[in-house]
């Protein structure tokens, strides 16, 4: 039987077999692992971003007699070291500018929280995605209200 491939290239088939290993498979065997954050630490970025803006929040307000719908409003190192991590951040105020509500979400954590005037009226947790070290903020305790440990 005769063989479809010239001779001349056949001995050469090794070597094309072994350069297409090296090009297509090799990368993905020694590609090693990315170096990211884990998702505990997004996690305690996430809660540390949303409480920046909140203090932010009410520091303009304090100054401006109204809150702010401008995340540049209260913007600090600290906080934009947060987002730089690919936080994503909703700031929406009322007409009036003394009721207003922030999300802050990441890919494994989504928080809110809501003041009306100096009161917190809302301040909510969504675990995205369960992992270890992921878990939500324990509620901040109102003043004035004594807590016991057992």
């Amino acid at each position: 039987m005769v063989s479809p491939v010239p001779p001349e290239i056949r001995k050469f088939l090794p070597l094309i077999a072994l350069a297409l290993f090296a090009v297509l498979i090799l990368p993905q065997i020694l590609h090693g692992k990315k170096s990211t954050t884990s998702a505990s630490t997004r996690a305690a970025t996430t809660t540390a971003a949303l409480n920046l803006i909140d203090k932010g929040e009410q520091a303009y307000k304090s100054a401006h007699s109204r809150y702010t719908e401008h995340v540049a409003d209260v913007i600090s190192p600290a906080l934009a070291d947060d987002l730089a991590l690919g936080l994503a951040v909703d700031l929406n105020v009322s007409t009036d500018g003394q009721t207003y509500y922030v999300s802050v979400a990441s890919d494994v954590l989504s928080l809110l929280r809501a003041r009306q005037g100096d009161k917190q009226i809302a301040d909510s947790c969504a675990v995205i995605k369960s992992s270890k070290g992921v878990k939500c903020p324990a509620p901040p305790v109102a003043p004035g209200t004594k807590t016991t440990t057992k």
